[in-house]
């Protein structure tokens, strides 16, 4: 490694422990494109077995991930304005993700229709959705309590993607463990976990616009993702 290269590496360990923004950047940068990778192992998998369930679970985890590209992209941002209009769009995303989910989970309730894999199968998505899972809930607990808008923004989308990553591992698990009719169960618990995503992305939305009528008009640059 040249010297170069290992000032580089130093300054990125430094920068990896001690400051926090800078750490949530880059684990964010890593889990966003696992978002990407897993939702389109999803969307494949949810053609290949002619399940719509999972294409649609893949088109809300790549909106997720869009999201965490707001904010990697934007974690530096010092303009109050502007990185409150990212913090909006945020959970703009979040909220169209979450809405879509809950209202192709509530078809459930009129249909009987119940998830069913081989163990393989089934094991393989469970440990998946479980990781997913695990991610989500790290990168809740590992953003800073900084009051930042960015950061707020981040902890609202590992919240929201812990959520809906409950419901995957749920439907997973009854699809090789279940003896009766889980349809209702899945049903129950993707419209309750759903409408609590879209509550984060609504909370998000009004939080922009009180926030926004108290700060002065200058500086304000017009957002771009």
């Amino acid at each position: 490694m040249h010297k170069g290269e290992q000032l580089k590496f130093k300054d990125f360990i430094h920068n990896f422990f001690h400051d926090k923004a800078f750490r949530t950047s880059k684990i964010t940068h890593v889990t966003m494109y696992y978002n990407y990778i897993w939702a389109t192992a999803k969307i494949i998998f949810g053609v290949f077995f002619e399940t719509f369930f999972f294409v649609l679970s893949g088109i809300y985890t790549i909106l997720i991930a869009s999201t965490k590209r707001v904010f990697h992209n934007n974690f530096r941002q010092v303009e109050t304005r502007d990185s409150l209009k990212k913090f909006c769009k945020m959970g703009i995303l979040i909220l169209v993700a979450s809405a879509i989910f809950v209202i192709y989970m509530s078809r459930l309730f009129f249909m009987d229709y119940t998830y069913t894999y081989n163990k393989i199968v089934g094991i393989t998505i469970a440990a998946f959705s479980f990781t997913e899972l695990g991610i989500s809930i790290g990168g809740l607990v590992s953003a800073t309590k900084k009051n930042d808008y960015l950061m707020m923004g981040i902890k609202c989308c590992n919240l929201s993607s812990a959520l809906i990553a409950i419901v995957l591992t749920q439907i997973s698990l009854l699809s090789i463990t279940s003896t009766i009719d889980a349809a209702l169960y899945n049903a129950i618990s993707g419209v309750c976990f759903g409408a609590l995503s879209m509550l984060i992305g609504v909370f998000m939305i009004i939080f922009y616009k009180k926030t926004i009528k108290k700060l002065p008009e200058e500086g304000d640059i017009q957002p771009t993702i």
